[in-house]
């Protein structure tokens, strides 16, 4: 099953990525956009000098010229001023819409003066209506006047269109953006001007402009944009040439991919110029940004200021912020209107466009297929290594194409929707190899738990290259503990409480080691083995080995007060346990021993075999922490007392010992050397047998170790002291 698994949870991944290339949900949409507005941000469109200028209707204009709107007259002389200089194609990124509120007819009226009063004449005589006088100018020169689509009611009156349309294939009707209804000019600038033209902008989801429709569609007519109309005016033409799917040169026309063969327009035709676009008539903006170089001040014609628009063709618009015509396109976050239909202009007539071919989505679905159904064939061969390495070669081969395809033909081909799926399929067929592998880490350490220390299997499951016989030498500190007197402990108990007993005692004392960086090798009745310096390095081995034992020391204190509170609760007596420890520090050979039926990650070496005398020094001086002396120079700052010396059998030299009273605060505190001998009287008292002396020595050491946290020594070396008085009187009797 798990071998199936992996391959049919990938081609899984690889069907819903194809699936969603094939329905391509906005969001795709969306995603897409950011990657061709990344190839224009790395190579934006160089700006280059072509007979198209911007007129702009901007903040130092109404400055000077005061509060939009104008008066219509202002704006025959701005006309008439671009008609001097040699405009070729005046274009408007303006609506007018309703007539001039300065009109001798409407301002009269707002004086309160009637139709008939002879003032009224008067000033209807000797003023000319502005819109008149606009219309007038419109008559003189190649005026583009712009109409905006939108949702609301159809336009009372048909508008005046100037060109017209022929279409090769199918309808365009069908495939334009449509909408409901137009607001266009007043119907006399309309009648004068040479051509009426839309001035909608169709931003993507995310407010962005991306592409401008060359036609659109209003209550069943089709409308040119304004670039289109100032294109059509410019070269002289009368008509449009809409290719659509169906007519020559499109017979698999614009839409006619297999993932959705639908028709739509390839390319217009405006005189001698032949347009491409997309499948719904946009053509892709390709940005410059902003450039200044473009702008010519409304206030500076108006003026009769000298300015250079011969041959050219003039859009005006505006780039005041209050007058609200700011967009955003793939490089700017807000760029005046204007210069967007400006900017249309110039790759038109300078022939530096871009495009989206028609057969991209093809190839796009093909890349998914090819580079998902890669991975998937290939994974178990190559595996996660090889196949990573495969598909970040496809991936850069991918990228590398949509980037040489964009910089030298003009393509939009995106690479990223390819190389995530493959991605996707990739990392679900790696998931699933490293499911199955932690199965079968999790089936050896079931396995292996039975019979083999939990760090060994721990390590065997990270490299199962280790399960071999042999080891390393280490410099490492090795501890022994051991209860005392457990034999006769264990004969006054039953079994169960003996149980309950030792795991009461055992759990806090191996806590104690490994919250200090040691390692239970094992556990021998009650006694613990444990060591420190491997499997992990640690260069303070000896210190932590005797902060551990330190602590044992405090939590046994803590544990037989327990154990008394609830013997005394139970109308039972209670012994403290008592416990001896032994330290060593030096070489040891530390790995996987034992037979090849059976491992065990364990320790052996003299070092060893001498920390397990050490600890059974201990009960001869009533002490319950003996370290010998490679611990004691590895861990200076400790307070210790030097102890005595054993002969070890093939050894020609004794071993110095020394016992463990406390930490580097015991070592320093003022009365340091006073408490310490002390200590050492109690010891050597106790070895000798004097149990008076060592009493009274002890009662010395209890008061000036007051405050130093050393009780639970004092306790243990009382306790060790009754049960000696306890063994003498026994034998006396």
């Amino acid at each position: 099953m798990d071998k199936w698994l992996q391959p049919a949870l990938a081609s899984l991944v690889l069907a819903i990525a194809l699936l969603l290339r094939w329905v391509d949900p906005p969001i795709l949409g969306d995603l897409r956009a950011l990657v061709f507005d990344q190839y224009q941000r790395v190579k934006p469109r160089e700006y280059q000098e072509a007979p198209v200028k911007i007129v702009d209707i901007d903040d130092d204009s109404l400055a000077r010229l005061g509060q939009w709107p104008w008066p219509r007259s202002v704006i025959a002389q701005l006309l008439a001023n671009l008609r001097k200089q040699g405009a070729a194609v005046v274009a408007f990124d303006i609506v007018f819409a309703e007539p001039d509120r300065t009109a001798p007819s409407r301002v009269t009226g707002n004086w309160g003066l009637s139709e008939d009063d002879s003032l009224t004449r008067e000033i209807e005589t000797r003023i000319a209506d502005p819109d008149a006088v606009m219309a007038s100018e419109l008559l003189n020169g190649n005026v583009v006047l712009g109409l905006v689509l939108t949702d609301g009611a159809p336009p009372a009156e048909k508008i005046r269109r100037k060109g017209g349309f022929a279409n090769a294939g199918v309808n365009p009707r069908e495939i334009v953006h449509n909408f409901p209804g137009v607001v266009p000019s007043l119907p006399l600038f309309q009648t004068a001007a040479k051509g009426n033209g839309a001035i909608n902008a169709v931003p993507d989801r995310d407010a962005v402009v991306r592409r401008v429709p060359m036609i659109l569609q209003a209550d069943g007519e089709l409308y040119p944009s304004l670039v289109a109309e100032a294109l059509r005016v410019a070269l002289g033409a009368s008509t449009y040439l809409v290719k659509s799917t169906g007519s020559q040169g499109y017979s698999f026309g614009a839409y006619r991919s297999f993932l959705r063969p639908r028709a739509g327009v390839g390319e217009i035709s405006i005189g001698p110029l032949h347009v491409p676009t997309d499948p719904k008539a946009e053509m892709w903006l390709y940005d410059t940004g902003h450039r200044p170089e473009r702008f010519i001040s409304a206030a500076d014609v108006i003026e009769g200021k000298p300015i250079n628009v011969a041959n050219s063709i003039v859009f005006v618009g505006t780039s005041a912020a209050g007058l609200q015509d700011l967009r955003s396109t793939p490089l700017v976050s807000a760029i005046p209107g204007v210069e967007i239909h400006a900017q249309m202009t110039e790759q038109i007539l300078t022939n530096n466009l871009i495009e989206r071919p028609v057969w991209a989505e093809d190839l796009e679905f093909l890349s998914v297929l090819i580079l998902g159904g890669g991975m998937i064939l290939l994974l178990p061969k190559l595996g996660p290594t090889g196949c990573a390495v495969l598909g970040g070669i496809s991936v850069a081969a991918a990228a590398g194409f949509g980037w040489w395809a964009f910089l030298h033909l003009g393509w939009l081909i995106d690479p990223a929707y390819p190389s995530v799926s493959s991605l996707a399929v990739f990392t679900t067929g790696v998931l699933m190899s490293f499911r199955r592998s932690d199965i079968e880490r999790k089936r050896v350490r079931e396995t292996f738990s039975h019979y083999l220390a939990p760090a060994m299997v721990k390590r065997l499951v990270a490299n199962p290259g280790l399960l071999r016989l042999g080891g390393e030498v280490r410099n490492m500190t090795i501890m022994f503990l051991d209860i005392r007197d457990f034999t006769t402990m264990s004969e006054r108990m039953e079994a169960t409480a003996l149980t309950s007993l030792l795991n009461d005692f055992l759990t806090p004392m191996s806590e104690a080691v490994m919250e200090h960086d040691g390692t239970i090798d094992k556990y021998i009745g009650d006694s613990i083995m444990a060591f420190w310096n491997a499997p992990l390095d640690d260069p303070d081995h000896a210190k932590h080995a005797c902060r551990a034992t330190l602590e044992m020391r405090r939590r046994l204190s803590v544990l037989n007060k327990t154990l008394t509170d609830q013997a005394k609760a139970a109308g039972q007596e209670f012994s403290p346990i008592m416990i001896g420890i032994g330290l060593n520090s030096g070489e040891a050979l530390v790995g996987n021993l034992g037979a090849r039926q059976r491992l065990n990650y364990s320790v052996i070496g003299d070092n060893v075999n001498l920390a397990s005398r050490i600890e059974g020094v201990s009960k001869n001086f009533g002490l319950d922490i003996l370290i010998g002396e490679q611990t004691r120079n590895a861990a200076p700052e400790f307070a210790a007392i030097p102890i005595g010396d054993i002969f070890v059998k093939g050894k020609t030299l004794p071993a110095r010992l020394y016992a463990l009273i406390g930490g580097p605060e015991v070592a320093q505190a003022p009365q340091a050397e006073e408490l310490l001998n002390e200590i050492a009287k109690a010891a050597h008292s106790y070895k000798s047998g004097n149990l008076a002396a060592a009493g009274a020595a002890l009662a010395a050491a209890r008061n000036l170790g007051q405050g130093l946290g050393l009780e639970p020594l004092f306790d243990h070396m009382g306790n060790m002291m009754a049960a000696a008085e306890h063994k003498k009187a026994a034998a006396a009797q």
